[in-house]
Formats: C-alpha cells, structure tokens, sequence
C-alpha cells in the first residue's frame, strides 16, 4: 500500500511544470523582459515550490500538466500584479480608536507632510553647519525645541521609545544593576516585554514588590549605590482594587539619598492638557514629569504627541552628552523626513496659543454634535442603498484613545450601526476590510458598526463608496 502511495506522489510530481516551461510561456514572457526577469524567475520557483508540497500532500483528483502550468502561470501573474502596488494600502478608521497602533498610530498634520516631503525631495543641512562649513550634528535643533518645550536641559532623538528606553539604561547601568517593579514588567504590542528588553542592555534586573503592591520600602531594601531604578508608564494596563505604587518624585528622592539614577519611561509624550478633553489627569505632561526629578524621561514622538513614531530622551545636558557620544546612539538614530517631520510638529506647539492644530489632538477635541452631524449624514448617503433586511441607524458608541494610553478611559462618541442577517454582516465586514482604501470597523453582537470620531470629513464619500463596493459584492 505504501508502496502505491509513493508511486502516484510520483506521478503527481512528474505533471509539475519546470521553470523553464514558465519562462518560455506566451503568457508570461512579455513580463519577463530586461532586468524584471531575474526576480520574476524567482518568484516562479517559489511558487512551483509552493505548488510541489502542495501535491505532496494533495490527496485529490490527479492534475495533469497543463492544469498545473495553468494554476502556476495565474498565480506569477497574480503575485507580479501585487507586488508592484504600493505595499501599505490606506485604511479608513472607523474603530474609534484615535491613536491605533495597528493602523498607524498618529496622523501627520499637513505642516509635517509638506516637512516630511521637502526633506526627502532635497538635500539638506542634515549633518552640516553652514556657518562653519564642517560637519554638524544631526537634530541638533529640533531637539533644542523638545528641551524648550519639555523644561528638559537637554533631549536626544531615537527611533522609537524602546530604543530610547535601552540606550538610557545601557547608559547608566553598564550592565550593573536595574530596579524595576514586578507591576511594571509590562508587554505591549507586538513582541515587546521590558524584561527582555533590559536583558539586552546587559544589566542584571532585580524585581521588587508584587504586581499589585510595591513600596518605597522594597525599593529602598534593593537599593545599592550606583544602581537603576526603572520606573515604568503601564502604557495599556491598570491595576485596581488593593494595590500600592510608589511616586515618581518618591523614587527620586530616593535615589538622590542613595546614589541611584532613576529612569522615568513615560510611554507617550504629551505637551498638551488632556483634562481639557474631559480626559482624567492620568497622563502627565513632560514638563510635570521633569519636575519630579528622575535623571532622564524617555517617551514617544508619535501617540499623544502627535508627531512621527520616534523616541525621545529628556534629561540634563551632561547626561544626553553622553548618551549622544554612546556608539550604539548610530544604530538608533532617526533619518531626516522623521526629524522634518517631527520638527513640524514641535514648530505648531511652540507657535500656538493654545491646542496646536493636530490630527490626534482634533480627533480627541471633537464635540458630540459634530460627531452626530457626521453619523447621520453618512445614514442618509447610505440608508437606500442597503441590503434588504439591513437596518442602519446612529447610536450612542464609546471611543478609545489607544496608543498605550488612558487603558481605562472612554469618550463618548457615535456609531452608524448596521443589522441585518448575521452571515451577511460578517461577510460585508471583510470585504470592508479587502476593500481599496479599506474600511476597518467593529463587529460585534451588536451589529457592523462604524464610528466616525476617527474618520475625517474629507473620508466620508470613501466610506460611502466602499459601503456600496462590498454590498453590491455581496447581493451580485
């Protein structure tokens, strides 16, 4: 029996067309021309590659050769087609979620876009003084506008928080030891979890207190002279019911007694009051965080902050010199349509009387009639073109602020919410989500909901257009 199995894998296997019958098809010889050929040939041995475990383990109905070099010849042309469209396709947010770190986290203002393109489309003074015609440092100036706007002596600009977060333990630790607490090991998206994060720095992490309880007693009893303390934002978590945190300024006076430095990882940065949005006083302000006294804060460019993903360090000037002249700073380093971009944003805080003009900020800000001005006349774009046995109407939704920020906190908002037949909905809601720009929403037992705080007015056709693409999809 073995033994015939083995023979028809074999058979199956002899129908397989070779690389060269594919080169050689009319079909596809017109897109292997000039220097496309040598990754199209490539591409075609992955996906003879992909077609021979197929049959490996195919159990089906036998292929014969020209179906198989039909299947294949489809598929190059299927993937050639793919790989030349733009690799990030736009999506309209109709999440609620204003900072969604999925989906790209903030939204450039259009000062930054017009930075951002400027400095790609031309040379600049990246690493140049003019005045003295040698070479300058890179971000120098817009991290002068960070410092001003923080209180900080001095900030330095990396790639993103994480990077900031190891350099500024690396720097003072030197592989000596860290003091963090057991609540604040936190993991956030992706594959980030500070304790192996810390790991990498070389350092040797004591973990104090418990998850829900840490007192300036456990720091104080692993307190040695020279060590870290870490103190850590819990970005998209909260801890409740019977739990105890000791204080940032806490811990620097407890550090300042002990000849310990202490480390503030601050998560998002914020410049701006969130109490004004009716946001509880649970993110502080850089300058207030300053104020408490840690040796050096660290924080995201992007989320709350508004600008491009990049991390930030805040601290005094001896302290960012030296961090500035760490060799590892060269691998973390920003390239310039970042720093233009960021540059842009810290000009629109430094210039503005009051809220800068920030996508993050404006989506936070939006007041509710708005919000149902704009549900309700998606409701009317859209209320006779749907499906029958579809039921739209606007309802009373909660937003999030997202980013690893307010974990806790809810705005209220408003949701076009669509029922109808259970099977249909969830099939309308991926071709949504398939669609060119793609529409991501919620999906609940509640219905397909959109929620417009985290669409812009500018979007609204496009969601109307993509509603209509995925129902006529869906009765055609």
């Amino acid at each position: 029996m073995a033994k015939v199995c083995f023979n028809m894998t074999q058979d199956r296997l002899r129908a397989l067309p070779s690389v060269t019958a594919l080169l050689e098809d009319s079909r596809l010889v017109a897109l292997l021309r000039g220097r496309r050929r040598s990754w199209l040939t490539r591409l075609i041995q992955e996906v003879l590659g992909d077609l021979r475990r197929e049959l490996l383990q195919d159990q089906g109905p036998f292929q014969e050769r020209d179906q198989l070099l039909d299947r294949a010849v489809q598929e190059v042309q299927r993937l050639q087609a793919e790989l030349l469209q733009p690799a990030l396709r736009r999506v309209l947010n109709g999440t609620g979620v204003v900072v969604h770190t999925n989906l790209g986290r903030s939204n450039y203002p259009a000062s930054a876009l017009a930075a951002a393109t400027r400095a790609a489309s031309f040379n600049s003074d990246l690493e140049y003084d003019l005045q003295a015609g040698t070479r300058g440092h890179r971000g120098r100036k817009i991290e002068r506008k960070v410092a001003l706007l923080t209180g900080a002596e001095d900030a330095l600009i990396v790639n993103n928080n994480a990077a900031a977060v190891w350099l500024g333990v690396r720097y003072f630790s030197s592989g000596g030891p860290v003091i963090l607490s057991r609540g604040e090991v936190v993991a956030i998206g992706g594959s980030f979890r500070m304790h192996e994060i810390l790991a990498e720095t070389g350092c040797r992490l004591i973990e104090v207190g418990t998850t829900n309880r840490t007192s300036l007693d456990d720091y104080r009893e692993a307190l040695e002279p020279g060590a870290t303390v870490l103190k850590v934002h819990r970005s998209n978590f909260v801890v409740e019911g019977f739990t105890e945190e000791v204080s940032l300024a806490e811990l620097a006076a407890l550090c300042r007694e002990g000849d310990a430095r202490l480390v503030f990882d601050a998560g998002s940065g914020t410049l701006y009051p969130f109490a004004e949005f009716g946001l509880p006083e649970a993110e502080t302000l850089l300058t207030e965080d300053l104020g408490t006294g840690p040796d050096l804060v660290t924080c995201s460019g992007d989320k709350l902050l508004g600008g491009p993903q990049a991390g930030i360090l805040l601290g005094g000037r001896r302290i960012i010199d030296g961090l500035r002249a760490h060799p590892m700073r060269r691998a973390l380093r920003v390239d310039k349509t970042t720093l233009a971009a960021l540059d842009a944003v810290l000009n629109m805080y430094l210039e503005a009387e009051g809220r800068p003009q920030i996508p993050t900020l404006d989506q936070l800000a939006q007041p509710l009639t708005q919000l149902e001005a704009r549900a309700a006349a998606l409701l009317q774009e859209l209320k006779a073109e749907a499906p029958p046995g579809w039921r739209g109407q606007v309802v009373v939704g909660q937003s999030s602020v997202g980013g690893g920020s307010f974990s806790n906190v809810t705005m209220e908002s408003r949701l076009l919410l669509w029922t109808g037949p259970k099977a249909e909905l969830e099939a309308c809601h991926q071709l949504l989500r398939l669609g060119n720009p793609a529409l991501v929403g919620r999906m609940n037992q509640d219905g397909l909901a959109v929620d417009v705080r985290t669409l812009i007015e500018e979007e609204l056709p496009l969601v109307v257009e993509a509603f209509c693409r995925a129902w006529n999809r869906l009765v055609g």
